[in-house]
């Protein structure tokens, strides 16, 4: 499967100190999907320091959806340490 993401950014929560991920996924896979889950998995150097999913609804080929998680397990203050991050289809039917 191919996905296509932009615009990722890093934002504070607007009423906790949470992370806020969000961004763009376009389906490229070339066949349309009910459901894709997504796994995120942000680090610190190499050190995986989230581990998380998101599931993307009724995705259709060449759309482009937005989405945005909250990753409660990590404080805002802790991006300037984000070294990389990683998102990924996990499952799709």
């Amino acid at each position: 499967m191919y996905f296509a993401f932009s615009n990722i950014k890093f934002k504070k929560h607007s009423a906790e100190n949470w992370l806020v991920i969000s961004g763009e996924i376009t389906n490229n896979a070339g066949k349309n999907f009910q459901a894709v889950v997504f796994r995120l998995v942000i680090f610190n150097k190499n050190t995986p320091i989230c581990n998380t999913t998101f599931t993307i609804n009724g995705f259709h080929i060449g759309q482009t959806k937005t989405f945005e998680r909250q990753v409660g397990e990590l404080e805002y203050k802790i991006v300037p340490e984000i070294s990389r991050y990683e998102i990924y289809a996990e499952s799709a039917y």
